[in-house]
């Protein structure tokens, strides 16, 4: 708008016409008047001369002069901005000036005229016209018809001035005064006093303030601008805010009002230099105005042309629709060989999809080959050749287009090795070193560390032709020299087939394989592949592997390749023994480099074979046996001595988040024992565990001591297992931080080996765990001095690399593990920093030193000082455990064949039942008859079935000619040298071995746990669901339990934690309490015997026992040395010997009757358990008449032999058994021939037991009291005269009495002894006790004498005898008819001699202290039956006659032991 000026003008609110106004309009206070109307611009003239006003100049700078209307020279003139009087202007200064508005108006008109005869141009410049013009009119037109501008009466104006009554008359409201040639005045202020208001200061940077001003905001009412512009000289326009008081204190000076404007100035400003894409068009200025017109336009034209575009590809993309659906109906129709080849070759070469239909149809019509052939192409082809062989290629070849056996061998290599006929030799071991190894490795020359790998691969037992060599194959490499390996006739075949029969030669059962790994590389390389039947030993595996290094630097590969660093196999134990032999024979040399690197290793084994070559374990085997021994029921001791077993882990896994029972009893008992990822979840599972109990294991006070003890065992039990298992299963790990576990593994193993040997783990595990370590440091150690540069992986220790080939053999096998020996041969062909040592004892320290072990066994600057000590050797002495073949065999294997019974711990006591009680285990007859077989077949009935195999070789040979040999057929693939001639037929050799060599083959199974002879499912003598923890009345694994145990001379109580259940040879968590408490259960507890501490006695409280934290240990040999060492006592009894008991906890440190040093077992805990004196007695006496009840043989009670005879039995101060059954001491006692002399009614020492226990039967029958209190009362049936019991078998006695001499009697009551028969039958004052047996004269009467004779002879017999003090007894039972002084008159008085033996003297009954009242009453008047006390009976006194004695048997009424019961309090 450079051809407008603003005039702003302040007016008071008299100015307004409120009749005016209303709610959508309103007055303002500005006149805008154009006066470069009258006074042309001399800078707006176009070159013709003629003067232009700035209106015109605004007008046509945004609509073209040819745009213009016809009538725009008319309607617009100069004139029209003239007054037609001039003389008007002061004789009218009333009149009002429209012509400013009737400018706009015309211009507006002429605007909309142009823009009407132009919608018929072109969008863009029709856009562009109304956008620029309504950037620079339609504000302003807009402005006036919505403020009401009015023109002001410039003559009126200035006669106000001139008559200086500006600031009182009064401006009329409906239009200015102000005349329009008196400008001088406009904004003139009193003099001195005026306000001129503010000039606006514009940034330089920005467009013309007047372009950039929000004119939408130029209004009165909200978001009002608060100012008035005055743009009469554009480059320097003025601004008036509204409240201007028109009059300024100081000349020069805006007014505080105008003042404030220059805030609202800058952010105008501000606002113009970057608006916002959202902000509101009232804010912006006309500038902002034409850009974003000009911007639409633009956005117009793009999409126009976009549009334009999108057709045309459009029409492309629908054309290129139809050739892809030529494309799919040619695919879907019809099957095009190598199609993705032709696909590739055409869009390699950038044809288009019609040029691709066409080349398929081509194809089709046979008229196109393609000829290139991928990588993937190469490699489905080889495998379809190693399975299917040549035909199946052949037959692809032709049908899928595949790559002929040709490309193959043009295109690959393909590894051959050299069969193992006959014993290994040299030759063949140099032949595959130079064809498998050295000619794959022309273009390495970096030396590597090479690892050799030994292992086996299951083979089918059967003899092949090797056509190639013309020999069979497949029998043992250890014995097949006894035989021609060249079928040269029938005859061969049978000869080889009788030698297998005889045993003289084996087929091969296992592939032993041995392989080439270097370090810090991934292919493995076969050079031996040998059947072998597994007869071995370890000087044949010696020599093998001796052999094996020695060609490997014989043929050069050690100087191109690299030397041999180990030797790798698994836990194999006679390759064990063959390695240690062989590599664990020389003592690292001081002019060794390595001697500087590993001499400084306290501890580290530095034995190496020659050429320092270590032995080396597989870590993964490792890991399946570790995690076999965990679940094996005998479990791993740790700390202490507490055992850890997989029974105890399934209480504390499911503590997880992650597991719950079902899946803990899957991780503990896997179908699969060696399964190496369920074995590696195992150990990170117990390993998280450990870890997620802190706060149990902190609390020293926790009540729960049993559970504590076992979070303290599997905390150290998961230190060890992260210390082995971490270094090859966390990435993140560097090299040293592997080495750190590795050394702390070494060093915790170490320790606990020491205290408890194999009862922490197998000899031949410890041994193979530290010899893998000692082989990765020992590696690392030379990968230093060979070239520190290079990178060394824990991974390539081990031989898991030949089992990653082992498993790509079976898959070329389609899975199938079973193959025969020319298969296994192309299956192999076809799969082809140190200081962290000290770091790692230093880590060990740590964690030992918060366990229950003995510090002096983790002294390690200590026993390190031993030369003969070291991680192989725990133990000094220069003793090797695992390798010699006396050691224990390895749980930590599966077993094979697996054992039916569940395996105790070793060195486990047990408490055996009688064999009438427990019953023998009845074996199956497994004398079955024969299966119905069909006949065998013979050599030429089979032959019937076979025809002559067409198998590819080399060309055909000729046979020498003979007229009697029949022409063998010709053809491709046939040679002579694959046939024998049999009864004129030539025969393959193939068919041959098959039919007589191998006639019994029988396949092996796909799975490989049924391969194993003698195979039991490994979960099937395991019941994980026999029962839950939550059950009620239930004795879990862990439990702590009471029993009875012999030591020495004595039965005592024993307290037990309970370590495994077994319930008919089945192990179980947890087992119902009655049903393990029946007499006649299957049930067994094993358990450890732990150590009680006893608190000093006092008369306020009573005896009590604590644990101490620890157990009962006892000594054992170490195998091979003279020395021993300790174990924990495990033991292992019936169910009905067993009796649960629940501990009560106690706390240590607030106990003053025991001493806290008696606890250092505990580690730091402040809590345990105790159970009182007389709970235990009580448990005791209970237990011994259950063992009374079974019948349970003294002997078969387990024996214990503590190492401290002071720890059990459980002692007294004074040093007696504490808790002891007497009665079961005392018979043990006369079991082992000595005499009893405790009684076992009123436990009085007395010296002769048949006549305490006379008195104390006298004295119940006469139902006398006794003077002291009895344990047991006598029985009340015949008690017996040793014991004074009722009904025990052990008690019955015998007698004979012969013709001469005395009565001989005979018993297996324990607490019987001798004694003179016809001294003590007499009686004396000082053992007036005449209780002795008797044979009773009315059960066996004497038989009268033959005729003509004195006497009858008759056999000596042994009879049942009865003792005297039972004889009234006997009669009133078993003879009615006779009557008894004193207990029944009526009946036949007895025959004096049994009078005699019935009548008790006067001196024994006195000496019994039994009333007179109670004595016994004799018969009067019957003087037979009368005799004198004083008298004595002769020797042997003759008997009466007894012919007329009743013959009535004896009946003799036994009753069972009624024993008094002592309740568990």
């Amino acid at each position: 708008m450079i051809g407008l000026e603003w005039h702003a003008h302040s007016f008071g609110s008299s100015s307004f016409d409120d009749s005016d106004s209303d709610n959508d309009s309103y007055q303002t206070d500005l006149d805008f008047r154009s006066h470069l109307h009258r006074y042309p611009s001399n800078e707006s003239s176009d070159s013709s001369g003629q003067a232009q006003y700035h209106l015109d100049a605004f007008l046509e700078s945004v609509v073209a002069r040819e745009d213009l209307p016809d009538a725009y020279e008319l309607s617009v003139t100069p004139d029209d901005f003239v007054p037609s009087d001039p003389e008007s202007e002061s004789s009218d200064q009333h009149t009002e000036y429209d012509d400013e508005e009737l400018l706009i108006l015309k211009y507006t008109r002429c605007a909309l005229s142009t823009f009407s005869q132009r919608q018929t141009t072109s969008p863009d410049q029709h856009i562009k016209a109304v956008g620029t013009f309504m950037s620079g009119l339609c504000t302003v037109v807009s402005d006036w018809h919505t403020f009401g501008y009015r023109l002001m009466d410039f003559r009126e104006k200035q006669a106000q001035c001139t008559s200086g009554t500006l600031g009182t008359t009064t401006v009329p409201s409906t239009r200015s005064s102000v005349t329009s040639n008196d400008t001088s005045a406009l904004l003139a202020p009193p003099a001195g006093r005026d306000c001129a208001g503010l000039t606006v200061v514009w940034p330089d940077d920005l467009r013309p303030f007047a372009m950039l001003f929000p004119w939408e905001r130029y209004h009165e009412g909200p978001d009002s601008l608060p100012f008035l512009v005055d743009l009469r000289t554009p480059s320097r326009p003025q601004v008036r805010s509204k409240r201007c008081k028109s009059f300024t204190l100081q000349e020069g000076v805006p007014c505080h009002e105008c003042a404030e404007i220059a805030h609202h100035i800058t952010r105008l400003a501000d606002t113009a230099r970057n608006p916002k894409s959202h902000t509101n068009y009232r804010f912006l200025g006309l500038a902002h105005m034409q850009d974003l017109a000009k911007a639409y336009a633009d956005q117009t034209r793009q999409l126009k042309l976009q549009g334009l575009n999108d057709s045309r590809k459009y029409m492309t993309s629908l054309t290129q629709l139809d050739d892809y659906h030529r494309l799919l109906m040619a695919i879907s129709e019809q099957d095009i060989p190598r199609l993705r080849q032709i696909i590739n070759v055409v869009l390699h070469n950038g044809a288009s999809v019609r040029e691709i239909v066409n080349k398929l149809e081509d194809a089709l019509e046979g008229a196109y080959r393609p000829q290139g052939y991928g990588a993937d192409d190469l490699d489905i082809a080889t495998l379809v050749l190693s399975l299917g062989g040549r035909q199946l290629l052949f037959a692809l070849n032709q049908s899928l287009g595949l790559p002929s056996i040709r490309t193959l061998r043009t295109r690959c290599t393909f590894t051959t090795l050299t069969p193992t006929i006959g014993p290994i030799r040299n030759e063949q071991l140099d032949e595959n070193i130079r064809s498998v190894v050295l000619s794959s490795r022309t273009n390495i020359t970096i030396l590597r560390g090479v690892s050799l790998m030994v292992d086996e691969i299951a083979l089918e037992e059967m003899v092949v032709h090797l056509g190639r060599y013309n020999k069979i194959a497949g029998l043992c490499w250890k014995h097949s020299h006894v035989v021609d390996h060249v079928l040269r006739t029938y005859e061969s075949a049978v000869t080889i087939a009788q030698k297998i029969q005889d045993s003289d030669v084996h087929l091969g059962k296992e592939l032993t394989v041995i392989g080439v790994a270097c370090f810090g590389e991934d292919e493995l390389y076969p050079i031996l592949a040998a059947p072998t039947c597994k007869t071995e030993d370890a000087r044949d595996m010696e020599g093998l592997l001796a052999r094996a290094i020695e060609r490997w630097n014989a043929t050069g590969a050690a100087s191109v390749i690299g030397p041999v660093w180990s030797f790798a196999t698994d836990g194999d134990a006679t390759r064990r023994a063959a390695g240690h032999r062989l590599f664990l024979k020389n003592p690292l040399s001081p002019d060794s480099e390595l001697y500087g690197i590993l001499g400084n290793m306290p501890g580290l084994n530095t034995m190496t074979g020659d050429a320092e070559v270590t032995l080396d374990f597989d870590f993964k085997h490792i890991f399946k046996r570790f995690c076999t021994l965990i679940r094996s029921p005998s479990g791993i001791v740790l700390n202490n001595g507490r055992i850890i077993n997989s029974m105890m882990l399934v209480r504390y896994l499911v503590w997880l988040p992650a597991y719950d029972e079902t899946s803990v009893i899957k991780l503990l008992h896997p179908d699969d024992p060696q399964d190496v990822p369920w074995a590696i979840e195992l150990m990170q599972a117990i390993v998280d565990f450990s870890k997620s109990q802190h706060a149990i294991l902190n609390d020293s006070f926790s009540s729960d001591v049993e559970t504590r003890a076992d979070l303290m065992s599997i905390t150290l039990l998961s230190h060890v297992i992260e210390s082995i298992l971490m270094p090859f299963i966390n990435t993140k790990l560097s090299l040293s931080e592997q080495v750190h576990h590795l050394s702390c593994y070494s060093h915790l193993a170490f320790t606990i080996f020491r205290v408890h040997q194999r009862s922490f783990m197998p000899f031949q595990l410890y041994y193979d765990t530290q010899t893998a370590v000692k082989n990765v440091i020992f590696n690392i150690a030379k990968q230093q001095v060979l070239d520190r540069n290079s990178p060394f992986f824990l991974g390539d220790c081990g031989d898991d690399r030949l089992e990653l080939m082992f498993g790509r053999s079976r898959m070329i096998g389609g899975h199938n593990s079973r193959c025969t020996y020319s298969q296994a041969l192309d299956r192999l062909g076809a799969a082809k920093d140190i200081d962290a040592w000290r770091r790692g004892r230093e880590i060990a320290l740590f964690i030992l030193t918060s366990s229950q072990i003995d510090p002096i066994n983790y002294s390690f600057a200590e026993l390190f000082c031993d030369p003969g000590t070291d991680i192989l050797r725990p133990l000094g002495m220069n003793k090797y455990f695992g390798i010699a073949e006396e050691d224990p065999d390895d749980s930590s294997c599966v077993p094979n064949p697996l054992p039916a019974p569940v395996s105790m711990p070793s060195q486990v006591l047990e408490t055996m039942m009688p064999d009438s009680e427990a019953g023998e285990i009845q074996v199956a007859d497994m004398s079955t008859e024969d299966d119905d077989e069909e006949p065998m077949l013979t050599f030429e009935e089979a032959l019937t079935t076979e025809c002559v195999s067409d198998v590819p070789g080399t060309p055909f040979h000729h046979f020498p000619t003979d007229p009697s040999i029949p022409a063998l057929v010709q053809g491709p693939g046939i040679r002579a040298d694959d046939y024998l001639l049999y009864k004129d037929r030539w025969i393959h050799k193939q068919t041959i071995c098959r039919l007589v060599i191998n006639k019994e083959f029988i396949s092996k199974s796909f799975n490989r746990l049924e391969r194993v002879r003698g195979y039991t499912k490994v979960n099937k003598r395991i019941d994980m669901c026999a029962g839950r923890i939550t059950d009620q009345n239930s004795f879990l694994v862990g439990d702590v339990f009471l029993t009875i145990l012999r030591s020495a001379r004595t039965i005592s109580i024993a307290i037990l934690r309970s370590i495994s259940v077994t319930l008919n040879d089945v192990s179980r968590s947890s087992i119902n309490t009655t049903s393990l408490k029946a007499c006649r259960t299957t049930a067994k507890v094993t358990g450890q015997l732990l150590a009680l501490m006893l608190t000093v006695p006092s008369p306020s409280s009573p005896l009590l026992f604590l644990w101490n934290g620890g157990y009962i240990k006892s000594r054992s040999a170490i195998p091979g040395t003279t020395e021993s060492t300790e174990h924990v006592v495990i033991v292992s009894v019936p169910g009905f010997l067993v009796e649960p008991i629940n501990p009560e906890p106690t706390y240590i440190r607030l106990r003053e009757d025991v001493n806290s040093d008696d606890f250092l077992e505990i580690q730091g805990g402040q809590s345990t358990w105790q159970v009182s004196h007389g709970s235990l007695q009580a448990a005791c006496e209970i237990l011994w008449m259950k063992a009374v009840e079974a019948k349970l043989p003294l002997k078969s009670i387990a024996c214990i032999t503590p190492s401290d005879t002071k720890a059990f039995p459980y002692q007294l101060f004074d040093g007696t058994p504490a808790v002891v059954s007497v009665e079961a001491c005392n018979l043990l006692a006369a079991s082992e021939g000595e005499r009893i002399t405790i009684c076992p009614l009123c436990e009085a020492k007395i010296p002769d037991m048949r006549s305490h226990i006379g008195q104390h039967i006298l004295r119940a029958l006469t139902n006398t009291p006794e003077s002291v209190s009895l344990k047991e009362p006598v029985g009340s049936v015949l008690p017996c005269g040793f014991c004074g019991r009722s009904g025990l078998p052990e008690c019955s006695i015998t007698i004979k009495v012969p013709a001469n001499g005395p009565p001989v009697w005979e018993t297996k009551c324990a607490y019987q002894h001798t004694f003179k028969y016809g001294f003590v039958e007499t009686g004396s004052k000082n053992k007036p006790c005449r209780n002795v047996p008797l044979k009773c004269l009315l059960c066996h009467p004497a038989l009268p004498p033959e005729p003509g004779k004195s006497i009858r002879r008759s056999p000596v017999v042994s009879v049942d005898a009865i003792w005297r003090y039972n004889m009234p007894n006997h009669i009133l039972n078993g003879h009615e008819e006779y009557s008894v002084p004193g207990h029944r008159a009526s009946g036949v008085p007895l025959p004096a001699a049994v009078w005699d033996s019935v009548k008790l003297t006067d001196l024994e009954q006195n000496a019994a202290r039994i009333p007179q009242a109670h004595w016994q009453v004799g018969h009067e008047g019957d003087k037979e039956n009368v005799s004198s006390s004083k008298s004595r009976t002769r020797k042997c006194p003759g008997l009466e006659s007894a012919a007329s004695l009743p013959s009535k048997r004896p009946r003799t009424v036994v009753q069972p032991l009624q024993p008094s019961r002592t309740l568990l309090a």
